[in-house]
């Protein structure tokens, strides 16, 4: 559990909150990593049962075939995807977790009630 909540930045005040901003990048990367990662793992290792009961393929045809293709497009894809929102800084605390989102504040003091974005970029 702590490693969910705990590298939540403690400014944000949810319980367990032990982090700071680069932790919750830290988190965020692995996050969109693991989450990525899984689904397009299960879809591979769906293709290999697909082709190996319904199309009669054998595991060393798919091995030669499609297994070193899958496995570069997976790991390039997911390593892509999650290394984007490192230079913009779009790994924030988000409901208790960090996710890829820009960082919401106040403007200025003096503008009550206004919000800009203060960490992040809403464009990516």
């Amino acid at each position: 559990t702590w490693i969910l909540w705990g590298m939540v930045p403690k400014e944000t005040e949810w319980l367990w909150a032990a982090g700071n901003t680069s932790t919750c990048s830290a988190q965020g990367f692995f996050g969109v990593l693991g989450f990525y990662g899984e689904l397009l793992y299960q879809a591979a290792i769906s293709l290999n049962i697909l082709l190996l009961i319904v199309f009669g393929w054998n595991q060393e045809t798919f091995s030669k075939k499609v297994e070193k293709p899958m496995h570069f497009i997976i790991i390039a894809f997911v390593l892509v995807v999650a290394i984007i929102p490192l230079p913009y800084e779009m790994y924030n605390p988000a409901c208790g977790d960090c996710a890829a989102v820009p960082l919401w504040g106040k403007c200025s003091t003096k503008d009550e009630g206004k919000l800009c974005i203060v960490r992040g970029n809403e464009q990516v």
